[in-house]
């Protein structure tokens, strides 16, 4: 099992949302991981915008 299906399972285990069929998995192991790339990259710009400020 890769790194991006072990988070979407966790993810959907966390969350208590309904298993997906093994179709469905491959489209939700997609839309999650890309979800949480996207978080992480807003929290990063974030951050580097906050201390770009703060260093003023």
């Amino acid at each position: 099992m890769n790194i991006f299906r072990f988070l979407t399972r966790a993810f959907i285990d966390v969350f208590g949302i309904t298993h997906p069929t093994e179709k469905q998995e491959r489209s939700a192991t997609w839309f999650i991981c890309t979800m949480l790339a996207l978080l992480i990259l807003g929290a990063a710009i974030v951050f580097v915008v906050l201390h770009h400020l703060a260093r003023r």
